[in-house]
C-alpha cells in the first residue's frame, strides 16, 4: 500500500526564493524506515533534509540526512523546518514568541519563533553546548589543503585553526584577508586526509571584520557529500564560539554572510543566550508536494 508524506523545500537565511541555503522538510505522521529517509534525502538532493515527527504540542522529533548519510543536526535545516511549520500553521502565533523543542541526535534543543502583527518574523535555533576546542598544531597542512599562504591563516599570530563539535564536527579556519577567502582553491584529497586525521566533517573558513561585527565565510563538507554550502548554521555557531573564547568577539550579535561563490547569498544572525549559541534568520518556502513510498 502506498504511503504519502507531505514535503517542502525551504530556503534558509533569506526572504527570497532561490537564494540562501535550501533544505527538504518531510512531515512524518506515521512510520518511515531509516533506509526510506536516506533514499528520500538522496532523491531531494539537498545538503540536508529534515524528517519531522510531532511528539506533543510544540515538541518534535527531528532527524537530518544528507544525500549520503544521517547527521546529528543541521542548523539551516532546523531553521527551515520551524519556519515552515509556523508559516503553514502547524505552530500557531498564540503570542509574540513561541518556544518549541526539537529532539535530535545532538540532544534536546530549543527554537524561538517570533511573530509580529500575526506574521512570522524570525526564527532563532539553539545549537548544542560546546565543551572543547582542539587546536590544530600543523597549520601548514591546512594551508596546503586550501592553497593559501600559511601567514594568511589566523586573526592574530596566536590564533590557529581549531576543531569544534556542536552537532557537526567542524574545523574553524580564520583568514586575515577577505580577498584571500574568495581566492582559495580547496583540494579534495587533502581535505579528506585532514577530516580523517582530526575527526571532522566540515571546514569553515572566515574573515572577521570586528569593526562592523560581520564575517564573510565559506564552508566545505565533502566527507558527507556536500562540496560547498551556501549558508551554514552549525559552522557559524562554531565560529562564534571560537571568536568568543579567544576574546575576539566585538559584538554579542554577529552577522555572518555566506554563499557568494555559489550564487546563493545567505545572511545568518549568530548570538548567545543563557550559555548557548543561537543561529537565526528568515526563510522562504519555495516548493511543496507529496512524497509517495
Amino acid at each position: 500500500m502506498t504511503r504519502e508524506y507531505k514535503f517542502f523545500v525551504t530556503d534558509a537565511f533569506t526572504d527570497r526564493s532561490f537564494v540562501g541555503n535550501p533544505s527538504g522538510i518531510v512531515l512524518i505522521e506515521g512510520n518511515m524506515r531509516d533506509e526510506e529517509m536516506q533514499k528520500a534525502a538522496r532523491e531531494l538532493k539537498h545538503s540536508e533534509t529534515a524528517f519531522v515527527r510531532p511528539l506533543d504540542r510544540d515538541i518534535y522529533d527531528v532527524r537530518y540526512f544528507t544525500p549520503t548519510e544521517e547527521v546529528k543536526l543541521s542548523g539551516h535545516g532546523a531553521l527551515s523546518t520551524f519556519w515552515t511549520l509556523a508559516e503553514q500553521g502547524y505552530i500557531s502565533n498564540r503570542k509574540s514568541k513561541v518556544t518549541v523543542v526539537q529532539h535530535t541526535k545532538a540532544g534536546q534543543l530549543h527554537a524561538d519563533i517570533e511573530f509580529e502583527r500575526d506574521k512570522l518574523k524570525f526564527v532563532n535555533v539553539e545549537l548544542p553546548v560546546i565543551n572543547s576546542i582542539n587546536k590544530i598544531d600543523d597549520v601548514e597542512e591546512v594551508s596546503q589543503a586550501f592553497s593559501i599562504d600559511r601567514d594568511s591563516i589566523g586573526i592574530d599570530e596566536d590564533m590557529a585553526p581549531a576543531v569544534i563539535d556542536n552537532g557537526i564536527s567542524t574545523m574553524v579556519i580564520p583568514v586575515k584577508n577577505r580577498d584571500m577567502l574568495f581566492a582559495i582553491n580547496p583540494k579534495r584529497r587533502r581535505m579528506e586526509a585532514l577530516a580523517k586525521k582530526y575527526d571532522c566533517v566540515a571546514f569553515h573558513l572566515f574573515y572577521y571584520d570586528s569593526g562592523k561585527g560581520v564575517t564573510e565565510q565559506r564552508n566545505f563538507s565533502p566527507a558527507i557529500g556536500v562540496w560547498e554550502e551556501s549558508g551554514t548554521g552549525t559552522g557559524s555557531g562554531a565560529m562564534y564560539h571560537y571568536l568568543k573564547v579567544n576574546e575576539k568577539l566585538a559584538v554579542e550579535k554577529l552577522i555572518a554572510r555566506q554563499g557568494k561563490e555559489v550564487e546563493r547569498p545567505s545572511e545568518i544572525v549568530v548570538s548567545g543566550k543563557n550559555g548557548s549559541v543561537y543561529i537565526g534568520g528568515r526563510a522562504c518556502i519555495v516548493m511543496e508536494g507529496i512524497l509517495r513510498i
